[in-house]
């Protein structure tokens, strides 16, 4: 069952600053204590999106490396 106050968004296949791009848009359209769950394949990204959640405010609440893709979680707190 999906969690109502959680959101997820692909950028599978997207380069920078694809990624990045798309999580602030997603972030821009929701509600704060929702979270982001964020799945994406490209390296640069997975450090990325981090730092720049972290450099506003918003909460990293895991990143999980899976190799050949990774999976964000982010916390809107701002």
């Amino acid at each position: 069952m999906k969690n109502e106050g959680e959101i997820k968004i692909s950028t599978i296949g997207l380069n920078c600053p694809k990624p990045l791009i798309e999580t602030r848009k997603a972030l821009n359209k929701m509600e704060l204590n929702q979270i982001l769950i964020v799945e994406g394949d490209h390296r640069v990204s997975l450090d990325e999106i981090p730092q720049a959640m972290k450099d506003i405010g918003n909460e990293i609440l895991s990143i999980d490396d899976q190799g050949d893709k990774w999976i964000i979680k982010i916390k809107k707190v701002i």
